[in-house]
């Protein structure tokens, strides 16, 4: 497949959202919570708006978005893995460049997840792979340097991010099952992506905010 370069799919820019965080913020800190019929400077305001569920989220969003700065980070995608496994990251476990491509009933192989071989715990629709490191590494950052703003807002108000976009040549290779909307047996077919699909969060509980790659990853039909 290609495409235009870069082109985000899927996304959900959240600038507004921090915006209007920060207006709420601002008001809330001149007039106590609205319709409290509080005045600035009173204990009551400082207590009610300390205690109120609403407010703190607020201010963990706005904590959130000012943590992770205005410069995007870079990833290694390997390092990445390695260090948030407990979290869940998984690309080079199943999207690695160096898991062999053709089905290999004694190993583990792109192809063999289309069937559910082992060591792969259930059947896929489609199963990709980066084409080599350099890249997997590449295009991952250039898509979070060119896309910052959106992926910021996100990580701030939902501690999530999750796009797809085209990079505009070959990135990946792996199969879809050609059957998968017939009765018949799973079939595995062979294909070439320039898409990547990515998801983004934010170590829970993280103070400063911590983000890391949950998955990376040539997505192809299915």
């Amino acid at each position: 497949m290609t495409g235009r370069p870069r082109r985000a799919y899927g996304g959900s820019p959240r600038a507004g959202s921090v915006a209007q965080a920060q207006d709420s913020a601002a008001e809330v800190a001149r007039a106590g919570r609205p319709g409290s019929g509080l005045s600035r400077g009173s204990d009551d305001v400082a207590s009610a708006s300390t205690a109120n569920p609403d407010d703190v989220a607020m201010r963990d969003v706005m904590r959130r978005y000012d943590q992770l700065g205005d410069e995007p980070p870079r990833f290694n995608v390997a390092d990445n893995d390695a260090a948030y496994n407990t979290e869940g990251a998984h690309t080079i476990d199943r999207h690695g460049p160096d898991i062999p491509l053709r089905r290999d009933t004694t190993g583990k192989t792109i192809e063999g997840r289309i069937y559910g071989d082992d060591p792969w715990q259930k059947s896929a629709t489609a199963s990709y792979k980066w084409v080599d490191p350099s890249t997997m590494n590449r295009e991952l950052n250039r898509y979070v340097r060119e896309n910052w703003t959106a992926i910021r807002s996100d990580l701030a108000v939902d501690e999530f991010h999750e796009s797809t976009f085209d990079a505009g040549h070959r990135v990946g290779q792996g199969y879809y099952n050609k059957g998968m909307y017939g009765a018949g047996p799973r079939e595995a077919e062979y294909g070439e992506t320039s898409l990547v699909r990515v998801r983004i969060k934010v170590v829970a509980g993280s103070d400063p905010a911590e983000p890391f790659i949950v998955s990376a990853f040539p997505a192809g039909l299915g």
